[in-house]
């Protein structure tokens, strides 16, 4: 016996002790097509932005851990720097697979750049390794602290489109006075 149940309830089921003629196989083979075609959801336009939403902010999360690693990392290329006295080929080179060991879900971040596009607006943070910092300026600490302080600004940034994508859709519904509990306005929100 020939069953087949459909998950939301829909659609016919089958019993079959004989094997159809070919047009009744043909229409049995696309009754299913288009029952699919029928039962895939409409999504709304609101339920699209929640999800661009969840998207960005999980993009958003990933690049503040990125971000904190690389400023972690950085912290101890200036250390090293500062304990090594100077910056030469040997130097620059274990500078360098420090900076190749910092990882953020198994990928490296130096030598890369960083990137998010959320609430319309890009986040972009380059990460040259060491030696590439050196070449492009005469004191590598400075550049690993100018570095540093490009992270904290890039870090307020996606803060404030963080905020900036978490305001509600309609702008209508932006002026709530959540102190003095009215229902009716709370069922509202949900409109």
């Amino acid at each position: 016996m020939l069953s087949s149940i459909n998950p939301y309830g829909l659609g016919n089921i089958q019993t079959r002790h004989t094997v159809p003629t070919t047009a009744k196989q043909n229409e049995i083979t696309q009754k299913p097509q288009s029952q699919e075609i029928q039962e895939l959801p409409t999504i709304s336009n609101e339920a699209l932005e929640i999800r661009k939403f969840s998207d960005g902010i999980k993009g958003a999360n990933e690049i503040i851990g990125a971000m904190q690693i690389a400023d972690i990392t950085l912290n101890a290329l200036s250390s090293q720097v500062k304990t090594l006295g100077g910056v030469n080929s040997q130097n620059i080179d274990a500078l360098d697979k420090i900076a190749k060991n910092a990882q953020f879900k198994g990928d490296t971040l130096f030598g890369k750049e960083l990137t998010l596009n959320l609430a319309g607006e890009n986040v972009s943070l380059s990460l040259p390794l060491p030696s590439q910092l050196l070449k492009e300026n005469s004191s590598l600490i400075q550049a690993l602290a100018n570095k540093h302080d490009e992270i904290s600004q890039k870090l307020g940034q996606v803060s404030d489109l963080v905020e900036k994508a978490s305001l509600p859709l309609n702008q209508a519904t932006t002026n709530f006075d959540f102190e003095n509990f009215d229902a009716n306005t709370f069922k509202g929100l949900f409109s």
